[in-house]
């Protein structure tokens, strides 16, 4: 345990390092290029500092997206900052994408059938950082070629400096996400390679896991989680003391409680409340939120509920909805019709902003009951 604790701790300060050193070098190049650049070429830097970054990480994930395609993935979700495509009964559908927490970049792609997992999910991992390389070669050979030719006009000037500012930024992507690293409770694209081509029960256990992560995103329903294969990431997570063991006890009581087996839930969520210590700060909230709804909405218990709730802190990582539901589930157990309507339609809206969309639909059938239930004369 203590050397777990050290290499989570190793983690941050690796990953802490490795983007002070980005800043500081792109800070220094900032001001070295504004020294020997003319003012139009600087304010057009400025300007299109943040739409580059953006391209960056967009290249970075359609490179997962690929390599998903290419390894038989259902390619469901591409999302790059405030852009969201999703893939919809009817087709592929853009929206503006809601949440603060996917806002960085994400690709939801679940894989078809169950053939070589391990090598399908390292490649799918490797797709992101090989674009992000493959994207700052190019860039930086595009802006030599330019600089080579003298004079430049304004225009292509821009262009240049444009080209080296997507280079820098691209490379720093792929160094970060190529490192092994493991903190706050997420692996870089490196970390999930390296336990992959480690082979054997570590394999396995991460494809398990990977699965049933990637399953849920892409709006699959705990009931519909393949229950062997969560059983067997359990006796894994027990057999290599895996630190994300604990999220497997998350998906049994999920799906313990989506088939309606709550003496069954009750026993995971208490597994799962057990090791909460362990789970990152900036998780920790869902914890609370998910012990409240259970006791609020199925054990209808409301002592119990508000005792949870009371210990949710609001975290950027804790979807809205879910607080919603709880709310409306206690409200629901006073009989205060006004706030479980008015919870409800908080949680409607809050719906397209859950990153598990497995749980939102299980949210969403659990409000419609409760709504149903209101009686009429209120």
């Amino acid at each position: 345990m203590k050397y777990k604790k050290f290499k989570q701790i190793a983690s941050i300060i690796i990953l802490g390092s490795l983007g002070g050193l980005a800043g500081l070098f792109l800070a220094r190049l900032g001001l070295k290029t504004a020294h020997s650049t003319p003012l139009p070429v600087v304010l057009a830097m400025a300007i299109l500092f943040v739409p580059a970054f953006f391209f960056v990480v967009a290249v970075h994930e359609a490179g997962h997206a690929w390599a998903g395609i290419k390894m038989n993935f259902d390619f469901r979700t591409y999302i790059v900052g405030p852009l969201l495509w999703n893939k919809e009964p009817d087709g592929w559908k853009f929206k503006r994408n809601k949440n603060i927490n996917t806002s960085g970049g994400l690709v939801i792609c679940t894989p078809r059938g169950s053939q070589e997992l391990t090598k399908r999910f390292s490649i799918f991992a490797a797709g992101g950082p090989i674009a992000s390389l493959l994207l700052a070669v190019v860039a930086f050979t595009a802006h030599a070629l330019l600089k080579s030719a003298t004079p430049l006009p304004l225009v292509l000037h821009i262009v240049s400096n444009l080209l080296l500012l997507i280079a820098y930024l691209s490379i720093a992507i792929f160094v970060i996400t190529a490192i092994p690293l493991h903190t706050g409770g997420f692996s870089s694209d490196g970390a999930r390679i390296l336990r992959l081509q480690r082979g054997g029960d570590t394999a396995r256990f991460e494809v398990l896991l990977l699965k049933t992560i990637s399953e849920g995103m892409g709006g699959t329903r705990p009931l519909l989680f393949n229950a062997d294969e969560l059983d067997e990431a359990k006796q894994l997570a027990v057999k290599l003391e895996a630190h994300m063991g604990l999220y497997i006890d998350y998906f049994l009581y999920q799906q313990a409680a989506d088939q309606g087996n709550i003496e069954k839930a009750e026993a995971h969520l208490k597994d799962y409340l057990a090791q909460v210590d362990a789970i990152p700060e900036g998780l920790r909230a869902s914890v609370w939120i998910d012990a409240a709804f259970f006791y609020a909405y199925y054990k209808k218990d409301l002592a119990k509920a508000e005792s949870y709730f009371q210990q949710y802190k609001p975290s950027p990582m804790t979807g809205l909805m879910s607080v919603h539901a709880v709310s409306a589930a206690m409200a629901f157990l006073k009989e205060d019709w006004v706030n479980v309507r008015t919870h409800f339609n908080h949680a409607q809206d809050e719906m397209p902003k859950m990153m598990d969309q497995g749980m939102a639909l299980v949210l969403q059938e659990k409000l419609n009951q409760m709504f149903a239930a209101i009686p009429y004369k209120e």
